[in-house]
């Protein structure tokens, strides 16, 4: 009897002992960020030739569980219709972007426009939390 007590001490120690893994949060596009950079790159003739490096200055994106993106600034705030597409892409407002590198604390969004064959602009939108 001893024995079997003291084997179920020692299992209930052990048990209790080991640590829980914390929950992974799952990346989401939901929820508020903060705009890190935008950067813009033109393209002529298929050849890149300018970068535009902006920062955010303080502009945030919320992405509401309603399928409203809010834009906003320190001054003002603006809305717009978005929704998931399959295949990694968000459409807002009509424009439908890729969602590029999604963890739970940074994304970038990225589309690519064409105005003419080989005349494109590349736009990186990097959010963080």
């Amino acid at each position: 009897m001893k024995k079997l007590l003291a084997i179920s001490l020692i299992g209930m120690v052990l048990f209790t002992a080991c640590k829980k893994d914390p929950p992974v949060e799952e990346a989401s596009l939901t929820g508020k960020w903060n705009v890190e950079t935008i950067v813009t790159k033109g393209y002529e003739n298929s050849a890149l030739i300018s970068t535009d490096t902006e920062a955010g200055n303080g502009f945030k994106y919320d992405f509401q569980t309603n399928g409203t993106l809010l834009i906003s600034s320190f001054i003002n705030g603006v809305t717009y219709p978005y929704s998931i597409l399959p295949n990694s892409k968000v459409e807002i407002d009509g424009d439908i972007f890729e969602i590029r590198n999604l963890t739970a604390s940074q994304v970038t969004l990225f589309i690519h426009e064409d105005y003419a064959p080989g005349e494109y602009d590349e736009l990186f939108i990097n959010l963080k939390r």
